[in-house]
């Protein structure tokens, strides 16, 4: 296995980290109740900042998605798992359109804001906040429980991340504490990351003893 091979899992701390630039690098948007007038005037102030909080979020999203596929793959090697695997990817993926969409409509805001009208910024101010937020809570529930059942049934991982997996995917389906699923996935992520690095490391060393050893 190539150095590469083995430090790829370290993407999923690289994603926890560019999402946690993404929300860090904007200030608290303007909530739903808030009038069209003070959100055009809220992104005209934070143009740039809207600006890089969607570059910080597509670059999370591609950085995400490589690595939910890296642990999906890694699970479909456990017996009776590839369906939960592929489910957990999936909700990666619907997990990743949120993103996207949000991405998209910060940057809208952002970016036309001298022009929009206050209640074409109101509306997408809501669909931001409320909108994408059917995507986020689901894909994380999805991939949480996809993946987590698969490591519970396998044992490719530690099955207490599994059983921490399920959890999440139960309060991501709960409103309106469903942001705490999103919040504990992420640290899953780095988790699941950092575990599956070490593992790599460590059956690369086994395997050179026995080398040794054969020969």
């Amino acid at each position: 296995m190539s150095r590469w091979q083995k430090v790829a899992p370290l993407s999923g701390v690289l994603f926890f980290l560019l999402l946690l630039a993404a929300i860090l690098v904007m200030p608290n948007p303007p909530g739903v109740s808030s009038s069209g007038t003070k959100i055009v005037s809220f992104y005209r102030s934070h143009k740039d900042q809207a600006e890089l909080s969607s570059w910080f979020t597509i670059l999370a999203v591609f950085v995400g998605v490589g690595f939910y596929g890296l642990l999906r793959d890694h699970l479909r090697r456990g017996g009776g798992t590839r369906g939960l695997a592929a489910s957990g990817f999936g909700g990666a993926i619907i997990f990743a359109a949120s993103g996207c969409l949000s991405a998209g409509m910060f940057f809208a805001l952002g970016d036309a804001a001298d022009h929009l009208s206050p209640a074409a910024a109101q509306a997408l101010n809501t669909a931001e906040r409320d909108g994408t937020s059917a995507f986020e809570f689901a894909g994380v529930a999805v991939m949480m429980a996809g993946f987590g059942l698969a490591i519970v049934r396998s044992g490719l991982l530690p099955r207490w991340l599994g059983w921490v997996g399920l959890a999440i995917a139960l309060v991501a389906l709960v409103q309106p504490i469903g942001f705490i699923g999103f919040i504990a996935a992420g640290f899953w992520t780095v988790i699941c990351g950092i575990v599956l690095t070490r593992r790599r490391f460590a059956g690369t060393a086994v395997a050179e003893v026995d080398v040794v050893l054969t020969t």
